[in-house]
């Protein structure tokens, strides 16, 4: 049986956590501050670390450090859906945790959030045990398209400090706008919007509510609202509540057919980290309309699942690491520049 340690200072959150992991067939350790985490890690030997944030003496970035150096297994935070929150597991990702998920609401079954869980350590132990998955010669055509006019990135699990790693190569400013599909809570994409602002140096907005629309502009950079599909036709943006779509929302794929239906060929479509296969029929729908599909390189992406959808479909122009898709973005984004 898989085995978890929950690392928690709250003795309710130790007991309940481990009562639905159990019941769903876990072995369980419960341990109360990150100092006892470090000291059992190696005793227990577990499959899967769940991880307070808020913990007196050593918190849970600095926990999470400290794990680093003697175990490589998914951590997933469980973090406050609260601005301060959801700046903390940034840090957190940051120091070495794989994911997270937001504490359930008073109204949300506790059994929601040990499915969510459970599904990202389906999906990030792959790379822990044995990624069946070989590395891809990096290609690219001679010339990138130099009549794009929108860029779609789409992105889930892994996808903030992807997100990060690819923006820091956008030099501003940039002659068209690009829109940002990341799978997460609604309280966490505002915070995520103001990180990628700092990196690229342009403020980076959440999608507005219908029945407000803002139009594209040129070096805007528009990230969808947590909780509703990012929609757009071909003069302006939005967010409306809506189904989910693969089991999410906002859904990439919901944004990409849009932005196929409203940009066809001059769409540039990017797909990064992900579990599950969001993007891929998007994406095949823009190659067949002449658009351009990038893929990262599945056997980088922390979660292989939605690279390896989208390439199963016969479609990525384009595979390759972050560091080599950052670049080719932002020769996308600079029509002319750079263009061998």
């Amino acid at each position: 049986m898989p085995a978890v340690m929950i690392v928690d200072d709250s003795a309710y959150a130790r007991f309940v956590l481990k009562d639905r992991f159990k019941h769903r067939g876990w072995d369980v350790l419960t341990v109360g501050s990150g100092e006892e985490a470090l000291i059992q890690v190696s005793n227990f030997v577990p499959d899967l670390i769940t991880m307070d944030v808020l913990m007196p003496h050593m918190n849970g970035i600095e926990t999470v450090k400290a794990l680093r150096a003697k175990w490589d297994g998914p951590i997933i935070m469980v973090s406050s859906q609260t601005q301060g929150g959801a700046d903390l597991t940034w840090q957190a990702l940051e120091a070495g945790a794989s994911d997270f998920v937001g504490k359930p609401a008073p109204t949300q079954p506790l059994d929601q959030i040990i499915d969510q869980i459970i599904a990202k350590y389906e999906a990030l132990k792959t790379p822990y045990v044995n990624r069946m998955v070989k590395v891809m010669p990096s290609s690219r055509p001679k010339a990138l398209p130099t009549h794009t006019r929108l860029l779609i990135i789409g992105a889930s699990t892994g996808g903030p400090k992807a997100l990060a790693r690819v923006v820091k190569y956008f030099q501003s400013p940039w002659s068209i706008p690009i829109a940002i599909v990341q799978h997460m809570p609604a309280s966490f994409t505002a915070s995520l919007a103001a990180r990628l602002g700092q990196i690229t140096g342009i403020p980076v907005r959440e999608s507005p509510l219908f029945p407000q629309k803002m139009p594209w502009e040129p070096g805007q950079i528009i990230l969808a609202r947590g909780g509703y599909h990012l929609r757009l036709d071909e003069h302006a943006f939005w967010s409306e509540p809506g189904p989910r779509l693969h089991g999410v929302i906002p859904a990439i794929d919901v944004t990409g057919i849009d932005g196929v239906k409203a940009f066809g060929q001059d769409l540039c479509f990017t797909i990064l980290t992900g579990m599950g296969e969001d993007g891929a029929e998007a994406a095949y729908q823009c190659h067949k309309a002449g658009g351009t599909v990038i893929v990262q390189d599945p056997a980088t992406a922390v979660v292989w699942g939605m690279p390896q959808a989208t390439l199963n479909k016969g479609v990525g122009d384009m595979v390759g690491t972050l560091d080599e898709i950052g670049s080719w973005l932002n020769e996308v984004i600079h029509p002319g520049f750079g263009i061998s």
